[in-house]
């Protein structure tokens, strides 16, 4: 498959976050983020940010309450947005079970880290969920692991208990270990645990996939919360779900 430079005005729905921006080969320009939240209680505002000199529309998406909203934006520009499903996720082989199932998200970075970055790869997305999703060389898309994202372990802390207060995520490394306040507490317990619980997980995913592969593995990263785990993989890319999103739209305009 040939990565065409075509532009592709690709739209990725998350549950906390929408990405969008205009995929040209492997090279993304003018991407923009904006809460999921926002975009169902006020359409209009997206609406208006979109580009309007595009000759293509795709997206994917795991809110089904905004995929409508996104379709008919997407409509206004294009007549005929495409959606990524299982079904026409480019040549992706899947051995998963269950296609049907699996976030079109996630087999979004599925596919562009196999043609970009090559297989065996390990893709880690790190947004309301932290996903693990394996590709092979032989089966392509083979399964995954789903962990709670960063801000879901807090909001659980807060909303389970009592007494435990509604904290700050925080945004750069913090060199304790022992907290002198609750809400440093718990911030230590996100910040250090957090990264040991990927950590340990990739581990296991390592040594289920030697079992498949013989050749080593990339781990990808992508996701909002991705720099949270940083260290743990050189390949970040944030663009990945748009790359592969535009991917398979080319893939089923080039038949």
């Amino acid at each position: 498959m040939t990565i065409s430079k075509e532009s592709v005005l690709c739209v990725d729905i998350g549950n906390t976050n929408l990405r969008f921006g205009l995929v040209s080969g492997t090279r993304v320009e003018g991407s923009q983020t904006i809460l999921t939240e926002d975009l169902i209680g006020n359409p209009e505002e997206f609406i208006r940010s979109l580009p309007r000199e595009v000759k293509a529309t795709a997206f994917c998406s795991v809110v089904p309450a905004a995929d409508k909203i996104v379709h008919n934006a997407l409509q206004a520009i294009t007549p005929n947005p495409f959606r990524l499903t299982h079904e026409n996720c480019g040549d992706l082989s899947i051995s998963y079970p269950a296609p049907e199932r699996v976030g079109q998200d996630r087999l979004a970075n599925s596919l562009a880290a196999q043609k970009l970055y090559g297989t065996p790869a390990i893709v880690i997305d790190v947004g309301t969920a932290a996903t693990f999703d394996i590709v092979s060389s032989s089966g392509g898309y083979e399964g995954g692991v789903i962990v709670p994202g960063p801000k879901v372990f807090i909001d659980c802390l807060t909303e389970r208990t009592a007494l435990l207060p509604k904290v700050t995520l925080p945004e750069t490394p913090l060199a304790e270990a022992i907290g002198r306040s609750t809400s440093e507490a718990m911030a230590l317990g996100l910040v250090h645990g957090f990264p040991a619980m990927i950590e340990g997980v990739l581990e296991k995913v390592r040594c289920s996939l030697s079992s498949i592969e013989d050749e080593d593995n990339k781990v990808i990263l992508t996701g909002g919360g991705a720099f949270r785990v940083g260290e743990i993989a050189k390949i970040h890319d944030l663009d990945l779900t748009l790359k592969g999103i535009a991917l398979a739209f080319q893939f089923q305009h080039s038949k």
